[in-house]
């Protein structure tokens, strides 16, 4: 859940949904239960990546590009609310929750953005402090957060028993970690959490699943977040996260060995992850797209591998950083090194990937940015980078908000709080 058709979305799997009462206020005050704390890596703090390369502008350009992004993102999409000690990220535009909601993958996004723009953002442990309250106050029954909530009821609104998005669970496990190394007093908060997370989103081979109450036979790709991972295991050495993270890494390269040893590409939802040869899911697996192939899910890939590779290096991140090159190099490809024309679906044989009449979304050729830097690929880095001050398709929450990401990495801004 909490995943991708970008403009109209419609889940087949199970239902959706629960509450916030938006007060339909650009975030701007404060809603904190403590006084704001000096930031430990304020904004910018720069980065020198263990791989790859930079785009070719300078830092004070790509710092300021990042801050326009952030000024932008920030009056559009985060909102005061539900409660006056509530901040939530809108997915409005994107039809991913009722009335401009949210969803727990869009929290995770904000609880990431945040910390990493204090010192920036003079109100950034205000705003933590209520996109974690929120996801507080709209637990589900396995203490994660309830994945989709509605702008104005603030209840799950639709059918079924409330449950969590792994993507959403990810990011705010991380996001606590963020916190916690950026202003401190979120250590309890963030092993509770984890806790949570490893004893419901793991499945016991220690593989990803897609939801804390679904099967342990699958797993989405645009979860496998390397860089997170490898950051809950020097946080929260009372589980094995060295056994999710190998785990994750052999999902990754059995399934390409079978279905794309040239490309790297992973499909949107993988069965079979629990045995050694996982697969393509069926083509509306999950939802109404054909989840068999790279889709408005996995578009996230090259994002979350090229950043584990260039945080992590070659050697710690050798999977991430070989499938990394691999997707940028057969998206460079499909598109004529034109991010603009880097497709939603692409099949995984990247021989005969583009699809004729697909859609179009300028957050597919967002994400491989990380990934050009990390393979080193000089000017098809420029030319994403080039991409992320403009909005060719009218993307709404979902591409601006990645873009938002991106922009933190491609500017050499993304602190590892691992390190």
């Amino acid at each position: 859940m909490a995943s991708h058709t970008s403009h109209i979305r419609k889940l087949i799997a199970a239902a959706a949904a629960a509450g916030c009462i938006s007060l339909g206020l650009a975030a701007t005050g404060g809603a904190t239960a403590s006084a704001a704390t000096t930031p430990a890596h304020p904004f910018p703090t720069h980065v020198t990546y263990k791989v790859g390369v930079m785009p070719s502008a300078s830092q004070a350009t790509r710092d300021a590009a990042v801050e326009k992004q952030y000024n932008s993102w920030k009056s559009t999409y985060l909102v005061h609310g539900c409660a006056s000690n509530e901040y939530y990220v809108s997915t409005k535009g994107d039809n991913d929750a009722t009335n401009g909601g949210t969803v727990s993958e869009a929290q995770g996004y904000g609880m990431n953005i945040v910390p990493l723009m204090a010192g920036y953002d003079t109100n950034a442990q205000t705003e933590f402090n209520g996109l974690w309250q929120l996801v507080k106050d709209h637990k589900d029954q396995w203490g994660l957060m309830q994945w989709q909530l509605d702008g104005k009821s603030c209840r799950y609104y639709s059918g079924g028993t409330p449950d969590a998005a792994t993507d959403g669970d990810l990011d705010i496990g991380y996001g606590l970690i963020l916190a916690d190394k950026q202003w401190g007093g979120y250590t309890a908060d963030a092993k509770a959490w984890l806790a949570s997370f490893y004893a419901h989103d793991v499945a016991p081979d220690g593989h990803l699943k897609c939801e804390d109450d679904g099967p342990t036979t699958d797993t989405r790709p645009s979860d496998m977040m390397l860089d997170h991972l490898r950051a809950f295991a020097a946080y929260d050495t009372s589980h094995d996260w060295n056994k999710v993270v190998t785990r994750t890494e052999a999902v990754i390269n059995e399934f390409s060995a079978s279905y794309s040893s040239s490309s790297g590409l992973l499909s949107d939802f993988v069965v079979n992850a629990n045995g050694t040869s996982p697969k393509p899911a069926p083509a509306n697996y999950q939802e109404s797209q054909p989840d068999n192939i790279v889709g408005y899910n996995s578009i996230r890939v090259p994002w979350h591998l090229g950043t584990d590779a260039l945080v992590n290096g070659s050697s710690t991140a050798a999977t991430a950083y070989g499938t990394a090159k691999k997707e940028s190099a057969c998206l460079k490809k499909l598109s004529g090194g034109n991010p603009a024309n880097v497709q939603p679906h692409i099949k995984l044989n990247c021989a005969n990937g583009n699809i004729s009449g697909d859609t179009q979304a300028e957050e597919a050729g967002d994400s491989v940015g990380p990934a050009a830097m990390a393979s080193g690929d000089q000017a098809w880095t420029d030319a994403i980078w080039k991409q992320l001050g403009t909005n060719p398709f009218g993307d709404a929450y979902y591409g601006e908000t990645i873009k938002m990401l991106v922009y933190v990495v491609m500017a050499g801004d993304y602190w590892s709080p691992a390190s």
